[in-house]
């Protein structure tokens, strides 16, 4: 397809990488906060922090949802399983 694409392609994949390091850091920032203080970010101070560090690393609102569900039904299992 030409230089001009290959340059481009090569620069989005180099951000790409770098933003799937981040936010799979934020999730599981968000996990360990889930499992600590529960689900709600209101009663959670450490939730609510991670929530606004994947606000300023521009990670989408779903991604952070998902993260809170998985690590909140996780959670769940594990004390059902006592």
């Amino acid at each position: 397809m030409g230089r001009a694409f290959e340059y481009r392609k090569a620069r989005k994949m180099k951000r790409w990488g770098q933003m799937a390091k981040v936010f799979t850091k934020i999730g599981r920032e968000i996990a360990l906060a889930v499992k600590e203080g529960g689900p709600e970010p209101t009663n959670n101070p450490r939730l609510r922090l991670a929530i606004q560090n994947s606000k300023t690393a521009n990670m989408p609102k779903a991604n952070v949802e998902k993260a809170i569900q998985k690590a909140s039904s996780k959670d769940a299992e594990d004390l059902t399983d006592c």
